[in-house]
This record gives structure tokens, C-alpha cells and sequence, in this order.
């Protein structure tokens, strides 16, 4: 079928694709009228690019292609991979059965219970590892070999006796000659036949190949128990911290998390599985040490497929290894563990598409935004909220979702199936990193939601480990702020994924909000001077009026009489009709304009709207505000960068902003604030927030941000 190339990151077609390494799930096939081919296979619309390796596209006449390679680690871990896909089947028969928003929040974002048990069960290759490990034990250290027949050169005195072979090479090598004599040669060294034992042969390296991926295996199923174990102890810890997190987020939380908080049994699973893995791979050590197959290629490719020879049959030790490579090949084609199909790697991009759908539709319900009606692609859900702006998502045919608020797109949120942060290597992942923010389109602002963990994150410096986790609301120093993409790392193995997301959505609604103050109505300025004569929320401007702060009820009904008095006034003195049509304009303006910022003197968390503005609302110089809750004491505030000179939105829940001082990275700031905030806070002064336009923070230019890690960029 015809197709186009559709850049999700740009937000448009591309006629090629882009130049150099990219990130997998970026471009994605859109129907169109070009016949193109990935890989020798013609592309069907609605896959994205995904390959095993690299790729290959070429266009209708086999006259352009394009190459390209995503890398060895643009997959995550195989668990991760397991859970998303798990849950993204059971969303794709969501959206086939055309379901609304509600069925999609009874799905659970993090590994539920159903996937941990599957995870934690044990596998047909454990009993035949328990059952046939001795026998692999006795044949690594006491292997068949087979004597080899080779020539060594020795002293002639030591010859035992003279070969052709010898004479041959005797004849060639005047240098092994002792002397010349009339009669012939007399030799100083000779080739003397003698038989050595050869350990380097199929069935050994089937032993050695054996070992390895024995190795492997039990390794990525250490890994995938001691994850479960730290998300039960991630849910236990945040069940008995709960009392230091913001208490809306935790009673939110705890709806996620109720069936795994109390889960002894899996605990005592994972404890019995990961202790036995551990004696395996204690084993397997003992048998990948130098002294064990000496000589044998280990690194040799003898296919999965065996072939039946004498030693594989009459031996019984190589027969049990035999049956232990079997297992293996059976369990790597049962899951595809190892080199994933072109097919896997599609699913697991479709997957991750639908998870970070669900994870958005968890974000807004965090907010008290509730989705309503049917959630699939090409479709907007509404989300219902009183005393709210209307508040919309809309999901691309492209994968992509987009974020509206009065009718105008506020946020992008890219879902880019790519393991950033899977190859641990610094350098790398500031590689791709770069390549993401040079390719992101800025307008709206775009948020990049790729797959990571937490324990790849603290591996790397500071510096880059900023730039891996930043959301709206935190960029990195020094990173571009609003003109690159924010990156938010999620994972279903971290309680955190829907809060940090809900953190980032709560930046973009405010930012949209708070970037309408002052309202600014445009009226002659004999009017203006009129209508805000004696009233201190509503001043005269150049060219009109500017409403610098929400009126009560009865400051508006004043103005409003004011100006109805104004039409009667004016229609005296008009020789030609009436200013009646104006009037009613402006009236209507104001109305309008005063209830737009109505939403300003209302308390972001307790959603409390305060009956004094006058007193709880405190215009600024620069266009800003501040604001006060009477109920929660939380304050809000619109703030002017010094650096940029754009404003953003602070919030300070219950006080939290006097706290003490720390890192307050993405990870800092999911536990502390969750998704109660809306500009990260400084590390010297809790006061103080930096701006999430251009990363500057207030303090980055005083004598005292020498003790500030993220602004000194130590590169630790």
C-alpha cells in the first residue's frame, strides 16, 4: 500500500529520512501515494520504522535509499519490554472495542499482579538447568579430546626420528643447517612428529557457547527478579513514607498500588527465585574461568540447531548437555529474548504508544481532570472539570498525542519507544539526546516520553542524568529550556511514571492560564479613564483597560453599572445614533476577560476559589502575581525570568518551598512533590525557582551558587 514518512518528532512530512543515527520510533508511515520498501518487505501505513539493526528504505524506483541504524541498545530490558507489550494487547482490544475513557483507567500503568506472577513462575529451562548443571559441570572440567598429529621443532639430538616433513623443510631452511659437508647436511634442528591433545572441536565449543548463554540467561532473570523486588519495595516504602508526600498524590497512588502493597507471598518468590539464580550463576562462574575448556574457541557461532555426532550419543555427560542446549533454544524461541524479531520490535513501538496513552489518561485523572468518551486514534477525549477551561486530548493517527485547553494546543507529548539511557555509556546518550532536541518541533511546546529506570539514571554524571529526566518543569541547565524537548523517562516498574507526567501536564495548563495575565480589552481612552475610575483590579492604558487582578462579584456587577451609565451618558451628546454596539462590546469584553482569570484566584490544589480577591490576590511589577489560598495555605505565583525575560508559574504547596535544601532532580522532585509543582525549585534556595523557558536559575549569578551542583555543571 502507498505510504508517506511522517517525522513525529517535526510534526510533518519528511521526504527522507534524516541523516546520521536516530531514535527508534521516530518517523512513522502515514498513508500517502509512494510505494516504499524497508528492508526488501513493502511498508504497510500505520508501522513505524523499526528494524533488528539496520535498516534499509528505498523509494518506488529502487533508486534511493536510505540506511540507517538504530543501535545495539535501542531496546529496553526484557521485562520492561514483557510488561508493555502485555498491557498494550489488552489496550489495542480496548480501542477495537471502541470502549470510553473509563475502561481504559481500569487498567493499571505499573506491572500488575497477573504479569509479576508470570514473571516470577518458574520456567521448564530452571528444572533441566537444576537436573543436567552437574553433568555440564563434569565435562568442562574433564572434556573429550582427541590427540592431533603436528610437527615441533627441535634440537636434531632430540629427534626421534627423520619425516619427508622433515627433510622437506630442511631442504628449504639453510638457517636450520649446523654445518655443509662434501657428503651432504649435517642439521642443527628438525621437525620431530608428536601427538598433543586438541580440546578445540564441535562438541566442545558447544560446551563453551553452552556456558555463555547459560550465563546470560540466568543473568537477565536476575535482573528481571531483583526489579520486581525493588518495585514491591518502591510500593512498600511509599506506603509507609506517605505521610511525607503530598497527600492528594498518595490517596491517588494508593488506588495503583493496593494490590501490591501487601504481597508477602510474591516477596517470598522473588526472595526464593532470586536465591536460587544467585547459586547459579555462581556456578556458571566457576565454569567460564581461563583454566576451564583451555584452547576452545568460545566465541565460535555453531547455530542452534545440533548436530547428532558419537560424543553427543554415547556420552553420557555431553548427551545432558545436549538436552540442557535444547531447553535453551526452546526458552529463546519462546520468548525472543535474544534478537528480536522485526515483528517484536513493531509490537513493542505500537505498545509503547498505547502505554503512554494510558499513562496520560491516569495523569489527567490525577488532576481531577476526567476523560470522558471513546479514546482512540483520530479521536479527542474530553476532559469534564468544573470551574475549569475546557481541557482536551487528542490522539494522532501518527502515534502522537496532543494536549488542548480553550480550544488551542498547549503540549505534544511524543512517545519515542527508544532505551535512552539502556547503554549506559555517557557520551552515547548525550549523543541521542542532542539529536532529539535538534530535531523536536517548538511550537507547542513537545514532551518526549521514552522508556527508562531509575538505576540506569544514577549510573551517569549529573550533568547528563539532568538532561535524561527533565520534565516541563525542570529542564536541564544550559539545555535550550523551551526550545528543547522536555524527556520523561517512564517505566511500568516505577510507581512514579503517571505522577512525574501529571507534573509535567499541571506546567502546561498553568503556563497556558497564567500567560493571559493582565487581561488587555481595547477601548478610545476617554472610556477607559471612565470605566476604571475608583476601582483598583481594572486600570486605564494607553490603549484601553487591563484587568490586573480577578474582581468579586459585586467589584464587576460596579463596573459593569459603570459602564451602562457610560452608554446613556455618550448617547446625549451623539448627533448621529448611538455607541449602544460599543458599549455592549465592552461590556461583554470585560465579562469575559474577568471570568478568563477568574481561574487565578482559585487554589491549583484544593481547588478553593477565594471570595476576597482584594486580599488574596497581590499584583507585581513585570506583569506578575501572587496568590494565596485561604484553605491550604498553598501560594501561586507568575514569575519573570531575569535571564529570558519570560514568566513562569511557581507553585508552593502547604509550605513545602521552606523546606530543606537538596537535589531536587526529577527523581527528588517525584517524591517530594509529585505532581504538585510547576517550576523545580533552586538547590541553594528553596525560594528561589528557575525558569523552564531557558534553565537560568535566579541564584545561577550570585556569589552563592558556587555550592549549587546543578549550575557549577562539576560534571559528576
Amino acid at each position: 500500500m502507498p505510504a508517506r514518512i511522517w517525522d513525529r518528532l517535526l510534526g510533518r512530512e519528511v521526504e527522507r529520512p534524516p541523516g546520521g543515527r536516530m531514535p527508534l520510533g521516530r518517523l512513522f508511515f502515514a498513508p500517502g501515494d509512494r510505494p516504499l520498501f524497508l528492508n526488501a518487505t513493502a511498508v504497510r501505513p500505520g508501522r513505524y520504522l523499526a528494524a533488528n539493526g539496520t535498516w534499509t528504505l528505498w523509494d518506488e524506483t529502487r533508486r534511493h535509499r536510505d540506511e540507517g541504524d538504530f543501535g545495539h541498545h535501542a531496546m529496553p530490558d526484557d521485562i520492561t519490554t514483557y510488561i508493555v507489550t502485555a498491557v498494550g494487547r489488552r489496550l489495542d482490544s480496548l480501542v477495537a472495542r471502541d470502549v470510553t475513557a473509563e475502561d481504559w483507567l481500569s487498567e493499571t500503568p505499573l506491572m500488575g499482579g497477573a504479569d509479576m506472577d508470570e514473571r516470577l513462575r518458574p520456567r521448564e529451562i530452571d528444572e533441566v538447568i537444576e537436573r543436567c548443571l552437574p553433568h555440564l559441570r563434569a565435562a568442562c572440567h574433564l572434556p573429550v579430546a582427541r590427540l592431533r598429529a603436528v610437527n615441533r621443532l627441535v634440537p636434531a639430538s632430540r629427534a626421534r626420528r627423520v619425516t619427508p616433513a622433515a627433510i622437506t623443510r630442511l631442504t628449504a631452511r639453510s638457517e636450520d643447517w649446523a654445518a655443509l659437508r662434501p657428503d651432504g647436511i649435517r642439521p642443527a634442528r628438525l621437525l620431530d612428529p608428536a601427538r598433543e591433545t586438541d580440546l578445540d572441536f564441535y562438541e566442545n565449543r558447544v560446551l563453551a557457547r553452552l556456558v555463555d548463554h547459560l550465563w546470560d540467561h540466568v543473568q537477565g532473570r536476575l535482573v528481571e527478579v531483583e526489579q520486581i523486588e525493588a518495585m514491591l519495595d518502591d510500593v512498600s516504602t511509599y506506603a509507609a513514607d506517605a505521610s511525607g508526600r503530598p497527600w492528594r498524590v498518595s490517596q491517588y497512588m494508593f488506588l495503583l498500588i493496593e494490590g501490591l502493597v501487601e504481597s508477602s507471598t510474591r516477596r517470598t518468590r522473588a526472595r526464593r527465585l532470586r536465591e536460587d539464580l544467585e547459586r547459579l550463576r555462581n556456578a556458571l562462574v566457576e565454569l567460564r574461568g581461563p583454566t576451564i575448556l583451555p584452547g576452545v574457541h568460545r566465541h565460535t557461532d555453531v547455530g542452534t540447531v545440533l548436530r547428532s555426532t558419537n560424543v553427543f550419543t554415547n556420552d553420557d555427560r555431553y548427551r545432558r548437555a545436549a538436552e540442557l542446549w535444547r531447553a535453551w533454544v526452546a526458552e529463546r524461541s519462546g520468548n525472543g529474548a535474544s534478537g528480536p524479531s522485526n515483528d517484536r520490535i513493531q509490537e513493542w513501538c505500537e505498545s509503547f504508544t498505547l502505554y503512554t496513552g494510558l499513562l496520560l489518561m491516569h495523569a489527567l485523572a490525577q488532576l481531577d481532570l476526567v476523560p470522558e468518551g471513546p479514546f482512540k486514534p483520530g479521536g479527542e477525549v474530553r476532559c469534564v472539570a468544573e470551574h475549569r477551561e475546557a481541557v482536551g486530548l487528542r490522539w494522532e493517527r501518527t502515534g502522537t498525542f496532543v494536549l488542548h485547553c480553550g480550544g488551542e494546543a498547549v503540549l505534544r507529548v511524543v512517545p519515542v519507544a527508544h532505551a535512552l539511557v539502556a547503554a549506559e555509556q555517557p557520551g552515547r546518550t548525550a549523543e541521542e539526546i542532542d539529536a532529539l532536541a535538534a530535531a523536536a518541533a517548538t511550537d507547542p511546546r513537545t514532551l518526549v516520553v521514552y522508556p527508562g529506570q531509575r538505576e540506569k539514571r544514577e549510573k551517569l554524571p549529573l550533568r547528563i542524568r539532568l538532561r535524561t529526566f527533565q520534565g516541563c518543569e525542570a529542564p536541564a541547565p544550559s539545555g535550550g529550556g523551551g526550545r528543547a524537548p522536555a524527556l520523561l523517562p517512564v517505566s511500568p516498574l516505577e510507581i512514579d511514571s503517571v505522577t512525574r507526567l501529571a507534573r509535567s501536564l499541571r506546567w502546561a495548563l498553568a503556563q497556558h492560564l497564567f500567560e493571559r495575565y493582565p487581561a488587555r480589552i481595547d477601548c478610545p481612552s476617554r472610556d477607559a479613564n471612565a470605566v476604571a475610575d475608583g476601582a483598583d483590579w481594572i486600570a486605564a492604558a494607553a490603549n484601553g483597560l487591563t484587568i490586573v487582578r480577578p474582581p468579586a462579584p459585586h467589584e464587576l456587577a460596579a463596573v459593569l453599572r459603570r459602564i451602562g451609565t457610560l452608554a446613556h451618558r455618550t448617547a446625549q451628546f451623539m448627533q448621529r445614533g448611538d455607541n449602544a454596539e460599543v458599549v455592549d462590546r465592552l461590556r461583554d469584553e470585560v465579562r469575559a476577560a474577568a471570568e478568563s482569570l477568574a481561574e487565578l484566584v482559585r487554589c491549583p490544589l484544593c481547588r478553593n476559589a477565594s471570595s476576597d480577591p482584594a486580599r488574596t490576590f497581590q499584583a507585581r511589577d513585570g506583569s506578575t502575581f501572587r496568590s494565596t489560598c485561604d484553605v491550604c495555605k498553598a501560594t501561586w505565583e507568575l514569575r519573570r525570568c531575569g535571564s529570558c525575560d519570560r514568566r513562569y508559574p511557581v507553585l508552593n504547596g502547604n509550605g513545602r518551598a521552606e523546606g530543606t535544601t537538596a537535589e531536587t532532580d526529577g527523581d527528588a522532585m517525584d517524591h517530594r512533590f509529585g505532581s504538585e509543582a510547576l517550576s523545580a525549585q533552586c538547590w541553594v534556595r528553596t525560594t528561589v525557582a528557575y525558569c523552564p523557558h531557558c534553565g537560568e536559575c535566579g541564584e545561577a549569578r550570585t556569589p552563592r551558587n558556587l555550592r549549587c551542583e546543578r549550575c557549577a555543571g562539576d560534571g559528576r
